[in-house]
């Protein structure tokens, strides 16, 4: 009897450390994702020793996915691919994997898989990232073409319209940058222009209220000659934010280019009493000869 109690406590006992091992590898995970939003603070909590401890347990005892996770997340951000590739395979499908599986194809060089990744596992931040840096490197096309992915995936969730909106305006800003890249009168510069103005116009309609989408929409109408529009849409972008000089500089603009002079000055002087310093009424002010 005296040796089968000390059995059951010895099981116990060793029943009750390993409880509190996984509770404290649990924990250390959650404070580990948790700090993965405040850069370069997060792999404090983890330390490389206790990756290699973990690395070292028989294969049948379970590691949390969420502190496999990190180790991969951490390795990637240390450029250490091998290393987040092995964590990554011993991750379960899910869209943190695709996100993660994203970053190893991008830093390989595979923009398309990268892409392919970001879009599966949802990841606009990732996807906008990605565009960032193909910008940065001249690959200015591939941007535009994951510019344009990334909008088409999002217009087919309506819980996204925020996201939508700000893809979109994104959108218009590299459509506009690839027009002004080529030759004037070109027809492909032509079709870009029309291009960032349907951009920004799907960028104001869904976010009707913000004036930086109307003001681009504005001014995109104007580069494509639809003052009309122009017009509309400035008139629009006055009445959400009274305090803004772009509106009326825009609104100089449209008459100036109708021949309006003295009301385009009227504009001007109205811009300048909310913004002396502005580089934008000096430009018209040129234009209308003041």
């Amino acid at each position: 009897m005296y040796k089968s109690r000390v059995v059951r406590l010895f099981g116990w006992f060793v029943a009750s450390a390993v409880v509190v091992a996984f509770a404290a590898i649990q924990i250390v995970s959650s404070i580990a994702l948790r700090s993965a939003a405040q850069s370069a603070s997060w792999p404090t909590f983890v330390s490389q020793a206790l990756g290699a401890k973990i690395d070292a347990l028989d294969p049948s005892v379970p590691v949390p996915p969420a502190l496999r996770l990190v180790f991969a997340r951490r390795a990637l951000a240390a450029h250490d691919v091998a290393r987040a590739s092995a964590e990554g395979r011993r991750l379960g499908s899910s869209r943190d994997r695709y996100a993660l599986v994203a970053g190893i194809a991008e830093a390989h060089g595979d923009t398309v898989g990268a892409t392919n990744d970001y879009l599966a596992a949802g990841d606009v931040a990732g996807l906008d990232g990605l565009v960032e840096r193909l910008a940065a490197r001249g690959r200015f096309r591939e941007a535009l073409r994951l510019q344009r992915a990334i909008v088409a995936r999002l217009s087919n969730d309506r819980t996204q319209q925020d996201a939508l909106a700000a893809a979109a305006f994104s959108l218009g800003l590299l459509e506009e940058r690839q027009a002004y890249a080529l030759a004037v009168g070109a027809p492909e510069r032509h079709a870009h222009e029309l291009l960032a103005r349907d951009a920004y116009a799907l960028a104001a309609k869904l976010s009707p209220l913000s004036g930086r989408y109307l003001l681009a929409l504005g001014n995109q109408q104007l580069n494509v000659f639809d003052i009309a529009g122009a017009v509309a849409t400035f008139d629009l972008a006055r009445s959400v934010d009274p305090t803004n000089a772009g509106p009326l500089l825009g609104l100089g603009d449209a008459a100036a280019r109708r021949g309006e002079r003295d009301v385009a000055r009227r504009y001007l002087a109205r811009a300048r009493a909310i913004e002396p310093a502005s580089a934008a009424a000096e430009r018209l002010a040129r234009e209308i000869g003041e």
